[in-house]
């Protein structure tokens, strides 16, 4: 078979055998399309819960805050009273209080637990008034019942200091009962427990500084002076009152609307005290922060007014920063020469015709008779806080008294004022006058202060103001011009009182020698302020030195600082102020 036929038999024969295999295979269908489905109607996605409701009411506390700052005036709640306005009042006093007389128409729920527990029973549908003594419990009451949903506002001042002190008031007040209706109200149960919550913690800081969310003056006190870093001091006064004024080392958050967006600068690990005017206003801000996870309490009485007082940081006489900072500065300050000059080096000056400012604060009779010429007359009193800005303050003053004991105070509240003052040693009777050939340069021409005047700062002048007029508040007492008599202080140390704490300033080598029994000790001198924090608040404590000069500075100091401080009359005593002192009237030193 030729090779041509062969190619086309394999050929033939692979074709025959493709023909088969198709043949063979098994049929296959196409695909069925797929059923029809029917498309599901949509659904509206639900809202997404609130993240915070608690968080939520706070902020929109502090955001929609209204002009009247959630608080009435007090004359204005009586006439709501007088007038059957329909409202709801909530006395929040314990209970002994309500049922020796109240608002008429007032409910008594006592600051606690009662207020949480009752609070479904509040009216959401009117406004609440709510009152307390002071008005402060009273703010922290209305941010939590604003919190829940109810119209709640303070009565200013509380019952105390604000209700009682209006003409008239008597007419409507009661002692009949008024209870809570049966109606019950909403309230989420997110407010509900935090409210709970708030209100049963009271029960854990009822035994500490921190008792009813609040601190007391003397504690913050305290805890300023010790250097404590575990408090945070806000002031939510005005940023002007804040410049004029504050508590040393507070920080400022003004309160008003919108106040909310800056609580993420507060920390949160440490006491964050707030304080405002009279603590109302504080109040609400500690309950606000408290709900949101911060360790708030308010300052008693806040900075303290005079419609306040005597509660408040300053009407307990606590200095605001500018002061303290002032009286801290005088002794981390002190020049060598004390603030004090010889009466000859002095004399001296007089005669030469230096360009200087003199101030004798004897009383006017003394200086009538006969002053240094050109003295200026200021009698130790409220005239020299009246005359503080006629006083210059490009020159030196230079200040001199009887013995130069109140001198000493004087200079030390005018070097705090800005003024550059120095006493004069002894004074007019034991410096000046003993000087050989002083009379030349002793005049009785009257002197007046010059028109011109310095700026003080406002808190300064307040310090001033409340120092001298203080005077006549101890002028029929043994602490006459914040000074004591050995007598009256060798009674005292005999009767063993405990009122008073004895300190001497001199040097310790002079008390290593001899000091008052009971006195302890610390060096007058420059830094000496860093010690201040070792002495007593609650007791008076007597300032001696050598001849009652330098214990004039320290005490004023210690004064403007919040201490009950006085000098002792002529310090432990010299010859060369004799008969004044302690050694110079024969009362025993120890060892």
């Amino acid at each position: 078979m030729n090779k041509i036929l062969k190619r086309l038999l394999v050929l033939l024969t692979v074709l025959a055998m493709v023909f088969s295999m198709v043949a063979c295979a098994p049929k296959t269908e196409e695909p069925e399309a797929p059923a029809e489905t029917e498309t599901p109607a949509e659904t509206e996605t639900p809202e997404e819960p609130t993240a915070d409701v608690l968080a939520d009411a706070v902020n929109a506390y502090f955001a929609e805050m209204p002009d009247d700052i959630y608080k009435i005036n007090q004359n204005a709640f009586l006439e709501k009273v007088e007038e059957g306005e329909d409202m709801f009042i909530l006395d929040i006093r314990q209970a002994d209080a309500y049922a020796a007389g109240h608002v008429k128409g007032a409910v008594n729920a006592p600051w606690g637990p009662a207020i949480a527990e009752n609070l479904k029973y509040i009216p959401q549908d009117k406004t609440v008034y709510v009152y307390c003594y002071s008005g402060q419990t009273a703010g922290q009451t209305v941010m939590t019942l604003n919190a829940a949903g109810v119209d709640a506002k303070s009565v200013n001042l509380g019952f105390n200091y604000g209700i009682s002190r209006v003409d008239g008031y008597e007419a409507l007040i009661t002692t009949d009962v008024a209870e809570f209706g049966t109606e019950e109200y909403e309230i989420a149960p997110e407010i509900q427990d935090a409210l709970n919550a708030y209100y049963a913690g009271l029960a854990d800081v009822a035994d500490t500084i921190f008792k009813n969310y609040k601190i007391s003056e003397a504690s913050l006190r305290e805890m300023i002076d010790n250097n404590d870093d575990s408090i945070y001091i806000l002031s939510i006064r005005s940023e002007a009152d804040y410049a004029d004024g504050h508590i040393i080392g507070a920080e400022q958050i003004s309160f008003e609307a919108g106040m909310q967006e800056n609580f993420a600068s507060l920390p949160m690990d440490k006491k964050i005290v707030v304080y405002c005017y009279t603590g109302q206003t504080a109040g609400q801000t500690t309950a606000g922060l408290r709900l949101l996870g911060y360790d708030a309490v308010s300052l008693n009485g806040g900075m303290g007014m005079s419609i306040n007082a005597p509660i408040g940081w300053a009407n307990q006489g606590f200095p605001v920063h500018v002061v303290e900072e002032a009286a801290n500065d005088y002794f981390a300050n002190l020049p060598d020469d004390i603030n004090k000059i010889k009466q000859d080096t002095f004399l001296e000056k007089v005669a030469a015709g230096e360009d200087m400012f003199v101030l004798d604060i004897r009383q006017a009779d003394a200086y009538a008779e006969g002053h240094v010429k050109g003295a200026v007359n200021a009698p130790w009193g409220p005239a020299i806080a009246e005359n503080l800005k006629y006083i210059p303050q490009d020159k030196t003053v230079y200040v001199y008294c009887y013995s130069g004991q109140t001198a000493g105070q004087a200079v030390a509240t005018l070097q705090m004022a800005g003024v550059d003052a120095k006493s004069v040693n002894l004074g007019f009777n034991y410096g000046i006058s003993k000087v050989e050939g002083y009379e030349a340069q002793i005049e009785t021409t009257e002197n007046a202060f010059g028109m011109e005047e310095v700026e003080i700062a406002p808190a300064m002048q307040a310090a001033f103001d409340m120092y001298y007029s203080g005077l006549a508040d101890v002028a029929d007492t043994v602490y006459k011009n914040y000074k004591v008599s050995e007598q009256n202080l060798k009674d005292m140390i005999d009767a063993s009182d405990d009122s008073i704490y004895v300190l001497s300033i001199r040097s310790e080598a002079d008390y290593a020698a001899g000091h008052i029994p009971t006195a302890v000790q610390m060096n007058y001198g420059k830094g000496m302020q860093e010690n201040f924090n070792t002495l007593p608040r609650d007791k008076t404590i007597v300032v001696y030195c050598y001849t009652g000069q330098t214990a004039g500075q320290t005490t004023a100091v210690l004064r403007f600082l919040g201490y009950d401080a006085v000098s002792l009359n002529g310090g432990m005593g010299m010859e060369s102020n004799a008969p004044l002192g302690w050694a110079n009237q024969g009362f025993e030193v120890v060892q």
